[in-house]
């Protein structure tokens, strides 16, 4: 009888974490342009006035969606939606919950990973624990976690590691 091994609460990898990124990307875009039209639509429609051409205010209304939605679901759930579909969880390094101050100092250190020319985000590859610069600034760490539902391998992936580490699978 295969025994399934499990990846719930293993440090995520590069590549997860870019799938996650980019749907709350799209997730954010999408929100962001679809109240932009809207709101366009009611100025237009109301006062005749287009907000269409004011692009700092757009910028600046885009980081801030941004930042209240990177914050928010961290804060209140500990992953954002990209995350959550991905399966993965935001935790303290040691592997606690985190609170919505060291989630707060996530969001903003996020942003000096980016800055950085994305090295801050090249760590994720190369580090043990693959946390990112803002991981080690705000003393967190990615891992899978699905939840109730518990993420397994597949059962020949299972045995294979299991004789590899020569270690029985149950």
């Amino acid at each position: 009888m295969n025994v399934r091994m499990t990846v719930t609460g293993h440090y995520a990898g590069a590549v997860s974490r870019f799938a996650a990124a980019v749907l709350d990307v799209l997730i954010v875009f999408t929100s962001f342009t679809i109240g932009f039209a809207g709101l366009d639509l009611l100025t237009t429609a109301f006062w005749g006035v287009s907000v269409r051409r004011q692009s700092t205010g757009a910028t600046i209304a885009l980081a801030v969606l941004a930042f209240c939605y990177a914050f928010g679901f961290l804060a209140v759930a500990a992953r954002t939606p990209g995350q959550g579909i991905v399966g993965l969880r935001v935790v303290r390094s040691d592997g606690g919950t985190i609170r919505p101050g060291r989630a707060f100092v996530r969001v903003c250190a996020y942003a000096v990973s980016v800055i950085l020319a994305g090295l801050g985000l090249v760590l994720i590859v190369f580090q043990r624990e693959h946390r990112a610069l803002h991981d080690l600034i705000a003393g967190t760490a990615v891992v899978y976690d699905w939840g109730e539902r518990p993420a397994e391998l597949p059962g020949p992936l299972s045995d294979f590691l299991s004789r590899a580490g020569g270690k029985s699978p149950e």
